[in-house]
């Protein structure tokens, strides 16, 4: 997670991306001025970067929630470019650095996000096999990728990183690009070794609760013992011995507490002397001003 956090700091600071695809090499020495990483949908540079030694990075705005997505998505890359597996890494849901592919939900992650990411990755491999085309000397119907090499029809051997520039010019994404033919690939619908799995079994997966950043604050919310009670007193004299303590919240029917550590906002929250209304039966409940039927008695 702290590499995670390192490489957004540096890209952002920095206003580049790491070395990534341009589809004409530059004249002498002279380089262009460093562009800002893209975010949007249309361009390849949003989703991927492949840099000097060949590495890629998949940039996903869909997010691994416990379902495989990330091992997922990380076949389709690897497959459609012809890389090795493990030749590829994945960067999700930072909105610093990912495009916004909406939210993750309903199974569609591979459905739509994985769709685009092989749109991205099939107009990245057009572009590397036209790059090499023009380097050897040979129709580009003629070439292939395997392995993160292209070959051509006499054995030539040329890596993929030896096709990249630097700094990024961009690429429009072709969504009609040639894709891999289902029969042809080698990683998608294959079983292979979840990628989040040994960090859950050893205990170094980093949860949403693990989660730190510099700053970073605790919340609790406080609830009414039934639905449709108001809020009628909060008595914050009852919480003076619990260290950490930033702020009582209260806004109308809601209440919560904001403290510097999770254990002080859990404390806080079951120490807090609050007053309710008595809710017996109400067919509404009143919350934030707004009043609203209740289905029951």
């Amino acid at each position: 997670m702290q590499a995670a956090i390192d490489r957004r700091v540096f890209l952002k600071t920095s206003g580049a991306l790491v070395v990534t695809f341009a589809l004409t090499p530059f004249p002498g020495s002279a380089k262009p001025p460093a562009v800002r990483k893209p975010l949007d949908l249309d361009h390849v540079d949003s989703f991927l970067a492949i840099d000097s030694d060949g590495k890629v990075t998949v940039y996903s705005g869909k997010v691994d929630l416990g379902t495989g997505v990330r091992t997922a998505l990380t076949q389709i890359v690897a497959d459609e470019l012809d890389v090795p597996f493990s030749d590829v890494s994945l960067i999700q849901g930072d909105t610093a650095l990912t495009p916004d592919q909406g939210v993750t939900y309903g199974s569609l992650s591979i459905q739509n996000g994985g769709l685009q990411l092989r749109q991205a990755a099939a107009t990245a491999r057009q572009a590397l096999l036209q790059r090499a085309s023009s380097k050897l000397k040979v129709d580009v119907n003629h070439l292939n990728i395997d392995g993160g090499l292209v070959i051509g029809p006499n054995g030539e051997k040329l890596p993929i990183k030896s096709l990249i520039d630097s700094p990024s010019l961009l690429i429009k994404i072709d969504k009609s690009a040639p894709q891999k033919r289902p029969e042809l690939h080698k990683l998608v619908g294959k079983p292979i070794a979840r990628l989040d799995i040994p960090d859950k079994v050893t205990g170094r997966f980093t949860y949403m609760q693990d989660f730190r950043v510099p700053g970073m604050l605790h919340g609790r919310v406080i609830r009414p013992p039934a639905l449709g009670a108001d809020l009628l007193a909060v008595d914050e004299t009852s919480i003076t011995g619990i260290r950490g303590i930033v702020k009582v919240v209260r806004q109308r029917n809601f209440l919560g507490v904001v403290a510097k550590t999770e254990w002080a906002a859990i404390q806080t929250a079951q120490q807090l002397s609050v007053t309710w209304s008595e809710w017996t039966g109400c067919r509404t409940r009143r919350s934030y001003g707004i009043t609203s039927a209740v289905p029951g008695s």
